[in-house]
């Protein structure tokens, strides 16, 4: 995404409030600006103006922490189709039968960023905190949302991945799995987001038949049958036609 008609100070606080959300680390302001690289008297002043606006709450020990004039902001991200109802109740449904996390994905830039979870139960259990960032040429869900793109922009995401995604796959790997997307409408991921780890993701489309998120079951490989896993390959694509079709008869009425 190109950077010419965006505001360096309002990244710097986008940036500052991500940190915070995520909890890593030591939180006080000064550490902030150390760790993200922000002037100290900008990263002051963003600080400041997010803690008078109740995004941000300066507690007693000097760290930082969520405020709660986000709370009203929430309330209403929580009309938005992804993260409705039905969609939560599906993701219950699959860790319910399933055993493992499922989780709900959407594309913020070259990232697949997790929105929603609900995890396994399982002690020794892949957990998927909301929150979570990975770029998209890892994993099942991040190959559903370069499906939806350009075949220029999926080569340059690719790119411009890190060199952290090619630990256990190639770029072929990536582009194989936004190709058995396209075709299939489902993709499965066996180890090569990690050796370890599974994925199986399907796209789940807005009003218009866009894909805008990704419908997603991850879990650790060991365990899991052949036969298992395309169960659950059918399980996942069945569940995301089932919230797609809803969301269309939704509108029609």
């Amino acid at each position: 995404m190109s950077t010419a008609h965006q505001i360096p100070v309002l990244q710097k606080a986008i940036r500052v409030l991500a940190a915070v959300a995520e909890d890593h680390g030591e939180l006080t302001p000064r550490a902030l600006t150390r760790t993200l690289g922000i002037a100290p008297a900008t990263g002051y002043r963003i600080i400041q103006t997010l803690a008078q606006a109740g995004w941000l709450q300066l507690r007693a020990d000097g760290r930082c922490e969520l405020g709660l004039g986000l709370v009203p902001l929430l309330q209403r991200l929580q009309r938005h189709e992804l993260l409705g109802r039905q969609v939560v109740e599906t993701l219950r449904e699959l860790t319910a039968v399933t055993g493992v996390a499922s989780k709900v994905s959407v594309r913020d830039g070259a990232e697949a960023l997790t929105v929603l979870r609900v995890d396994s139960a399982e002690p020794m259990a892949l957990a998927v905190r909301p929150g979570a960032r990975f770029h998209l040429a890892l994993g099942a869900s991040g190959a559903v949302l370069m499906s939806a793109l350009a075949d220029a922009e999926i080569r340059q995401i690719i790119r411009g991945a890190p060199p952290g995604c090619w630990q256990w796959q190639k770029p072929a790997d990536a582009w194989c799995r936004v190709t058995e997307v396209r075709q299939r409408g489902v993709v499965v991921d066996l180890g090569k987001y990690r050796p370890d780890i599974f994925g199986i993701s399907a796209p789940l489309l807005d009003l218009e038949g866009r894909i805008q998120g990704a419908l997603t079951l991850t879990g650790l490989l060991h365990g899991h049958s052949k036969s298992r896993l395309a169960a659950w390959q059918k399980l996942v694509t069945k569940k995301a036609a089932a919230l797609n079709q809803g969301r269309t008869l939704h509108e029609n009425h």
